[in-house]
């Protein structure tokens, strides 16, 4: 059945039961679930996802679902103008109950039902609404820019990408900030590198046509090369065993150096919440608290901020290389039992374990 219906089974069911002769009971199924299936399967169901092109916004929050099933969110902090406007793109689904579930750059998933009217409620981590986003009349494509993460392949001046996120492919426009991409793709071909190699770098979403008189189709416009990762591809080498939110994370490393913990001191920790994407922690001398962003664009920590005490000696040299190279923070990557951070030239300047794992 192409369909399920639980309206249709109790329909047949009544008709299995309505007295009809054995013999005949199987024809009568068959034509009951005939008609039953013209009048609902094509029906969605409750709070389904329409396989259109749909755009959901409040005042900080612009969430576009694409009939291919990808998505690209933006937010925006309403107050601070200045501040930098956080993208994340990635897959999405319809769930049994009818909410939408968006997979993408950040830890976990988000989840979103039905609001009256159309739109969409954002919803925490217990199903309560937290958010809600209104439909819009006309479909925001979010063009970016963003930072994008995908195999990258060029010859005979094509260029395409596919986005590890969205497992999406898109032509790449040969000009502007291409030319870096390409020569660096030279390079490594030169050097004997594969035709496919992992590259991040910052584009747009842009509508061109391929042709005169052909539709417009998207393309994407680099706008900022970042590096090529030839040892990388878009899944991860191990999978995570321990989870990104609610882990408490032990310091090990900075910049590939062991940390000491002095006598009478307490051990550097890290610890990141889904609620408000709080982040608290311990350097060694003083604990500092803060928030955290996270998507396709990358990783950071913002507003932290620490209690001013005395720490004197390797203490306090240890604690302030943690607490800048937290600042410098770009992407994290958890691996097995362990979670990397790395700053925007891929270098990893600090290393933690589960703290379970003593």
């Amino acid at each position: 059945m192409a369909c399920q219906n639980p309206r249709a089974e109790a329909a047949l069911h009544r008709i299995n039961m309505s007295g009809i002769p054995t013999a005949h009971r199987a024809l009568w199924q068959i034509v009951g679930l005939a008609l039953l299936l013209m009048m609902t399967a094509c029906s969605p169901p409750p709070h389904a996802a329409a396989p259109v092109d749909a755009t959901y916004a409040d005042a900080g929050m612009t969430l576009t679902l694409f009939a291919d099933r990808s998505f690209r969110l933006r937010v925006r902090d309403p107050v601070a103008s200045g501040t930098p406007d956080s993208y994340d793109l990635g897959r999405w689904a319809s769930d049994a109950d009818g909410s939408v579930v968006l997979r993408g750059g950040r830890d976990a998933p988000m989840r979103l039902g039905s609001a009256v009217g159309g739109g969409l409620q954002l919803l925490d981590t217990r199903g309560k609404p937290i958010r809600e986003l209104k439909r819009q009349a006309e479909v925001d494509r979010l063009n970016g820019p963003m930072r994008l993460r995908g195999m990258y392949f060029y010859m005979a001046d094509a260029a395409i990408l596919d986005e590890c996120l969205t497992g999406r492919r898109w032509p790449v426009q040969i000009d502007g900030g291409h030319l870096a991409l390409e020569r660096a793709y030279l390079a490594h071909r030169a050097q004997g590198g594969g035709e496919w190699v992992l590259a991040t770098l910052n584009a747009r979403f842009v509508m061109r046509e391929p042709e005169p008189g052909l539709l417009p189709r998207e393309v994407l416009v680099v706008e900022g090369f970042d590096r090529l990762w030839p040892r990388d591809a878009c899944a991860a080498d191990a999978p995570a065993t321990a989870s990104l939110l609610n882990t408490r994370w032990r310091l090990v490393a900075i910049e590939n150096q062991p940390v000491h913990v002095a006598e009478g001191r307490r051990e550097p920790w890290l610890q990141l919440y889904g609620e408000g994407n709080r982040v608290r922690g311990h350097g060694g001398c003083t604990d500092f608290s803060g928030r955290f962003e996270q998507g396709s664009d990358g990783f950071l920590f913002k507003g932290l901020a620490s209690a001013r005490r005395d720490c004197p000696g390797e203490a306090g040299v240890q604690e302030a290389r943690y607490l800048a190279a937290l600042q410098a923070t770009a992407t994290r990557q958890v691996v097995g039992d362990t979670l990397q951070l790395r700053d925007a030239q891929g270098r990893v300047r600090l290393r933690f374990e589960a703290l379970y794992l003593r």
